[in-house]
């Protein structure tokens, strides 16, 4: 039975579908992340294939717009389900997709044209997508954590991305994925979606200081060791990945470099800041204006603070 509000304060529905498409009663847990890969509200096929809220930037007062398709409770139809498989969009899940894309190629092409690029969203954004989750989480309960990791595109496209969930994994997730986590599904939005920061500013709104205990949380962050850094790429930058030092200070880091499009090849994200990863790290320092030997791959206190606070992937540590 629902219970809570089943309309996000503020949601527009002009584009209302729940009354072509009843969908199925549940009670929400999961949040499924999409991207429409256009710059205006879909038709979604006259609700078809629609989710249960879509989000559109309106550029000029740097704000978001809702649009809501069909009740929270109620399940959607962007996911695909297949016969005699798992439940998707009936398996306690809301679903919404943001007005943008995910793909860096097409980010390129649209240019100056005014539109939201994923894996790099303005701030204003991540508020607003963050009030929503607040909202979710205080309403319904939907756990303010994530167990998956958003993989930037294309990398992420397909069963064969490394991040798609399990069919008892995906029975038993609670809180926050995206498309290219959904089985059944081969989509790879939203791609490098900065989760963490999101979570992170709604479970300020929200009052809570760390998730909710669910089955898993990828939700807290882990302190890295500037001076293990530091050794670990000094020690071979040219010695073969896999053969980590400070494993554990060097897989935020890279996780954080893949999130934003530097790392070469999706296998150098493995705890081993060998060549690849000091190159992608060089590929940082150059975007924030360093040159010559000061883009050198080697991690230095400011570029790493910047990188922790870019991705919200980390904190830094001594």
């Amino acid at each position: 039975m629902s219970t809570g509000p089943q309309k996000f304060p503020g949601a527009s529905t002009t584009y209302w579908h729940e009354g072509n498409y009843g969908g199925t009663a549940m009670e929400v847990n999961v949040v499924v992340w999409h991207s429409t890969e256009g710059t205006s509200v879909p038709t979604y096929g006259g609700g078809s294939s629609a989710p249960n809220l879509t989000v559109m930037p309106d550029f000029k007062n740097k704000r978001l717009v809702w649009y809501q398709h069909f009740n929270i409770d109620t399940s959607s139809r962007a996911l695909m389900n297949l016969r005699g498989g798992v439940e998707t969009n009936t398996l306690n899940v809301v679903q919404i997709e943001v007005v943008g894309t995910c793909d860096p190629t097409t980010h390129k092409k649209w240019g100056n044209t005014p539109h939201l690029y994923m894996a790099d969203l303005p701030d204003w954004v991540i508020d607003g997508l963050a009030e929503f989750a607040a909202w979710l989480y205080k309403n319904h309960g939907v756990p303010l954590s994530e167990n998956v990791t958003f993989k930037a595109y294309p990398a992420s496209y397909g069963s064969s991305a490394g991040v798609r969930m399990s069919q008892s994994k995906w029975n038993s997730y609670r809180g926050h994925c995206g498309h290219q986590h959904v089985p059944e599904n081969d989509h790879g939005d939203p791609g490098a979606f900065p989760i963490d920061q999101i979570l992170s500013k709604a479970r300020s709104l929200s009052g809570t200081v760390t998730p909710p205990k669910t089955s898993g949380t990828g939700a807290v962050k882990p302190k890295v060791s500037l001076k293990n850094l530091v050794a670990a790429a000094k020690a071979d930058p040219k010695r073969p990945q896999g053969s980590g030092l400070h494993e554990s200070d060097t897989k935020p880091v890279e996780r954080a470099l893949d999130k934003l499009n530097l790392l070469s090849a999706s296998y150098a994200k493995d705890g081993a800041f060998g060549s690849l990863t000091v190159e992608a790290y060089a590929k940082w320092q150059r975007s924030l204006g360093y040159t010559g030997s000061d883009a050198d791959g080697i991690p230095g206190a400011t570029s790493l603070k910047k990188l922790a606070s870019k991705t919200g992937y980390f904190t830094v540590g001594s």
